[in-house]
């Protein structure tokens, strides 16, 4: 890869050749606990067609998985039937530090917007312990609720995006 200047990293739904790559990602048992490997989340999507697997590309290269969830299932995060709630959010261990997450969670908004026009706000939840992946939605422009749901591993902080909307 190049230098991280030169880089160009863009958002992309997933394809089936973004899968060797996908299924090699890791990340460290500190982090296991907040996000699933894309395997696992890529398995949840074919179950549920509201559930959209998006890549964080790098040059083409997946650096990065997230879903896109849609639907009435998300209702356990917010009321809003017009909001896009975003899971799994992860960049691989390999490629952390080098501020993809922060580029991809910029172009987030114009993308969810693109797939899909009628929604108004992107909202996630994110455990009250990982106070690093709070601070980077927190710079990428979310905002904290002020709204804590109890999760599988434990507090988590809802974060909404607003999306302006036609």
């Amino acid at each position: 890869m190049r230098n991280n200047e030169t880089e160009t990293v863009s958002l992309a739904t997933f394809q089936e050749e973004h899968n060797k790559t996908l299924s090699a990602f890791y990340l460290p048992e500190n982090q296991m606990g907040y996000s699933a490997l894309p395997e696992q989340s890529l398995r949840y999507c074919d179950e549920d067609p509201d559930k959209h697997p998006i890549v964080v590309l790098v040059d083409e290269v997946p650096v990065g998985f997230f879903v896109l969830h849609i639907g009435k299932a998300i209702t356990p995060f917010t009321d809003n039937e017009r909001a896009i709630l975003l899971r799994g959010f992860l960049i691989d261990h390999n490629h952390q530090g080098k501020k993809y997450g922060m580029k991809a969670l910029k172009m987030l908004p114009g993308f969810a917007t693109d797939l899909f026009p009628r929604k108004d706000c992107i909202v996630l939840a994110v455990n009250v312990k990982n106070v690093v992946a709070k601070a980077l939605y927190l710079k990428s422009g979310f905002q904290d609720t002020g709204v804590k749901k109890k999760g599988r591993s434990g507090w988590m902080h809802i974060m909404e995006y607003r999306l302006s909307v036609d």
